[in-house]
């Protein structure tokens, strides 16, 4: 079979090839290349078959084990901390997917005869509460951080940023100067996909993102840089910065029991936009999603939200009320 001697590393080489040509975005590519790329390390650690036509159901199912018992969450992500905990079920799964993505190109390009996964179950994603900081988190999380210096402000204004917009924390660092449109009262992101969209700003964080522009905002280091966050000596910064950042601020507040990180900051975005009268579909507009699938996890709200929501909504309450006018 055409190509299947190949090793893996040549055919993920192909495939990322195939993905540039059809118009994947670069971020797309890239998770495509390092998740394709730990299974490759993987292999190669443990003598396993390297060669994509000899790799067979088993080797793949001991790679999810490995996934679901060995790897801590961050561990294989540049941008991110490692975290003292698993890796959770949606990461597994996407690995998963990513996985068989591949096969399935190698399939239609000849390098396989058979599907290697054509047997093998992406694992299941339990129902869940998305995690989300209270009201009360947030109060503390923001008193954490000290407003004291221009970089105590910097952050300050990215927190706040992340949780009343609910951008990912790439978006953040990658926020241009010239797509800020301060007195509109919005910025443009471009996000997943390479796909632009409006982001809103409510007007606590836009005074916020004003005060920041004009009175904190560094020097540029380099002639060229439009990024609105910026190091100390005028660098853009990095992800996993922002994550260091929040998390160790989480941590003097007395944050426990959930992900300490920006996209907890997205999730309780989400939450409270909807809890506020929101509706799905300005939501999954704010957040760039191309499915409502994803956003409808975002209803899945906890007990105490069921039961405020009940008590501020019950149709029962609302028509005894009516007719007691």
């Amino acid at each position: 079979m055409l190509g299947s001697h190949d090793s893996l590393e040549t055919s993920i080489a192909h495939y990322l090839l195939f993905c540039q040509t059809e118009g994947k975005s670069p971020r797309t590519i890239r998770w495509y290349q390092q998740k394709l790329g730990y299974f490759t390390t993987f292999l190669r650690d443990r003598q396993l078959p390297t060669q994509v036509g000899d790799i067979s159901p088993q080797e793949i199912r001991r790679f999810i084990h490995h996934l679901q018992t060995e790897v801590k969450a961050g561990e294989n992500n540049p941008h991110r901390p490692t975290e003292d905990q698993g890796l959770s079920p949606p990461t597994v799964a996407g690995y998963v997917r990513t996985l068989r993505a591949f096969f399935s190109w190698a399939v239609k390009e000849d390098f396989l005869g058979e599907h290697p996964m054509k047997h093998v179950k992406t694992p299941r994603v339990p129902s869940q509460v998305m995690p989300f900081f209270t009201d009360g988190e947030v109060a503390r999380l923001l008193d954490a951080i000290k407003k004291r210096t221009p970089t105590g402000k910097r952050n300050h204004t990215m927190v706040v940023i992340l949780l009343d917009t609910g951008v990912r924390v790439s978006e953040l660092v990658n926020l241009q100067m010239k797509n800020l449109h301060l007195e509109g009262g919005y910025f443009q992101v471009l996000g997943k996909g390479s796909r632009e969209r409006i982001v809103p700003l409510g007007r606590s964080s836009r005074r916020t993102l004003v005060q920041y522009v004009h009175k904190y905002r560094p020097a540029l280091a380099l002639p060229g840089i439009d990024c609105v966050f910026l190091t100390r000596t005028g660098y853009p910064l990095r992800p996993d910065y922002v994550y260091k950042i929040i998390s160790q601020a989480c941590q003097e507040a007395g944050i426990q029991g959930k992900r300490l990180g920006p996209h907890t900051c997205r999730h309780t975005f989400a939450r409270n936009f909807l809890l506020n009268g929101g509706d799905l579909l300005t939501l999954q507009r704010i957040l760039g999603h191309s499915s409502l699938e994803v956003v409808k996890l975002y209803v899945n709200l906890d007990t105490k939200d069921l039961l405020a929501q009940q008590w501020k909504y019950s149709p029962v309450d609302a028509l005894r009320a009516r007719h007691a006018v």
